[in-house]
């Protein structure tokens, strides 16, 4: 018992040590999603669909490398290559910053750092999922994601505001700069952990093309995995669209300053806190199903930005991005715990590899149909009335995802299922179920997945 005891210490200790790395690298990244864009439209004076092309290159790399990643995490130890992936967004970030502070920084520059820094993102983020499990315990994921996910919501809360304050203040170029820095903290994390790590081994090693579709093959088999891929995909469709605009919508709509346009973000972001703190609440008492269906709202609050312009405010917009922020921490909470529990071990990196493709491939799609969309309204209806219009459309797209979070999978679900370990091969079987979250009556007559 002994043993066991200092095991669990020492695996909440190096999961301490790598979530402190990952809370500062998390400010950097958030300075960064401010800084960018702001690079491209204030120094490099980037129209509407070229800020579109410079957020579509950041996430580029999920659909186009997301499934082999994610089949090869799941046969080495993760932790050497998340290290190399930092230490590369590390020199990528530097090179940005001294091109920009140099005056020889174009588009074509910015657009190819943002595409390899999205290779480095994917390989972290797949390997970080990966690692996850195999370092708390599945009996601790929930916790771990929690407070992965509070720090992020604290990160949104003052990154916004740290990068619209140096990017007022010095420039865009040093706010990208400080991002760079943050990857030191998130190396030295993962360098801190002393807990051994070992790939899980498949039971049955089969070739790269037939591991990349295990992956798909058991989410598509796996109806709540399915529904909620889908809907994760419209919703991420539709965010993008808003982020591309909003600071277009910030800028040349509402003529603020860097550091009063970071004010919305940093709004929006105070409530992610909140709503990562009260994730655990809302699921145990309104339930998994219905909590996942409110989040629609994250996007659907966006439609009243046009009352910014009528009232000539910005508390309005201030007051739509913290409504909105408030869901995302509870979906991302939730859907990754889900996915993590229901998973086998020898499946998880190709399984997360292959939602994170799913769900992230629409943001490139989202962050240029954001940028067109923009450009086209401002040729129709001038600046201030095409982009608060542009914002609005582009918030409720998130409705199209409905269809799926309405679907008896989601719907139906209350609480967090328990699963034996292993899994099932084919899907969540029904068998496997221990959590009082579907109806008797329902696994006995369908017998299929949950």
């Amino acid at each position: 018992m002994s043993a066991v005891v200092a095991e669990s210490a020492a695996q909440r200790r190096d999961f301490r040590r790598m979530w402190l790395g990952q809370s500062v690298s998390l400010v950097g990244d958030q300075i960064s999603l401010f800084a960018l864009p702001s690079l491209a439209i204030l120094t490099l004076h980037a129209t509407a669909p070229q800020v579109g092309v410079v957020r579509a290159m950041a996430t580029v790399a999920f659909p186009a490398l997301g499934l082999f990643v994610g089949a090869f995490m799941d046969r080495v130890r993760c932790r050497p290559y998340m290290i190399a992936a930092d230490l590369t967004r590390l020199a990528l970030f530097t090179v940005l910053a001294a091109l920009a502070l140099a005056g020889r920084l174009d588009l074509r520059q910015l657009y190819t750092v943002a595409a390899l820094v999205s290779v480095c993102t994917v390989v972290f983020d797949v390997g970080y999922q990966t690692h996850l499990p195999r370092l708390v315990g599945r009996e601790l994921l929930s916790l771990g994601n929690a407070r992965l996910e509070m720090s992020a919501s604290v990160a949104r809360a003052g990154g916004p505001a740290l990068g619209g304050a140096v990017t007022q203040l010095l420039g865009p170029a040093l706010a990208v700069a400080a991002n760079a820095a943050s990857f030191v903290a998130s190396a030295a994390g993962l360098l801190a952990i002393r807990t051994p790590e070992s790939a899980v081994p498949d039971p049955e090693p089969t070739p790269w093309r037939r591991q990349i579709l295990d992956g798909a093959r058991y989410i598509w088999r796996t109806p709540l995995l399915r529904s909620l891929s889908a809907a994760a995909a419209l919703r991420n469709l539709s965010m993008a669209m808003v982020d591309t605009v909003l600071l277009l919508f910030l800028y040349r709509a509402l003529d603020l300053p860097p550091a009063l346009a970071a004010t919305v973000l940093t709004a929006g972001a105070l409530a992610a806190v909140l709503g990562a703190a009260a994730s655990r609440v809302l699921v145990e008492r309104a339930g998994v199903g219905p909590v996942l269906l409110a989040t629609v709202t994250e996007g659907v609050v966006w439609a009243a930005a046009p009352l910014a312009l009528l009232t000539g405010s910005t508390a309005v917009v201030v007051a739509i991005a913290f409504v909105s922020a408030l869901w995302l921490p509870v979906w991302n909470i939730s859907v990754t715990t889900l996915r993590q529990l229901i998973t086998p071990p020898h499946l998880l990196g190709r399984v997360h590899a292959t939602a994170r493709t799913v769900n992230l491939c629409t943001i490139p799609l989202g962050s240029l149909a954001g940028g067109l969309l923009a450009g086209w309204a401002t040729a129709q209806w001038g600046e201030r009335g095409g982009l608060g219009g542009a914002l609005a459309v582009a918030g409720l797209v998130t409705t199209t995802g409905l269809p799926f979070l309405l679907s008896g999978e989601v719907r139906r679900l209350r609480r967090m299922p328990a699963v034996e370990e292993g899994g099932c091969e084919e899907g969540l079987c029904a068998k496997d179920v221990r959590a009082k979250d579907v109806r008797a009556k329902d696994v006995r007559e369908k017998g299929t997945p949950l």
